[in-house]
């Protein structure tokens, strides 16, 4: 699933909780950026092949994985309270549409919500 899929799929039914995913901190090969510079976020956020474990942990946890874990840790987002949404933004703040894609293993490919 891609990330986007995999959080709404998270919060998609627990009531005042939405997520904001910070697109500058995603962890994005220069190579993916480099070839495909007008769509290397969409391509990183909707297409499924991340390899990466995507969890949610209050900021204690968070910080204790950081500072003990041997791999890299790349704090993407939060939960936020609000609408049961995902939400990424661009370096100024602004929603970036990136739609849904990949491959949900519940649905079937390029599903759509």
């Amino acid at each position: 699933l891609s990330i986007r899929r995999q959080r709404q799929m998270c919060i998609r039914d627990r009531s005042g909780v939405a997520a904001r995913i910070d697109s500058g901190r995603v962890p994005i090969d220069g190579v993916l950026r480099s070839a495909f510079p007008d769509s290397y976020i969409r391509m990183a956020l909707t297409g499924g092949e991340d390899y990466e474990l995507l969890f949610t942990a209050p900021t204690g946890v968070i910080s204790e994985v950081v500072r003990s874990s041997h791999v890299p840790v790349s704090v993407i987002g939060e939960i936020v309270k609000g609408p049961p949404e995902v939400r990424v933004l661009d370096e100024h703040g602004d929603s970036v549409r990136v739609g849904y894609g990949g491959w949900d293993h519940f649905r079937g490919a390029g599903t759509s919500g």
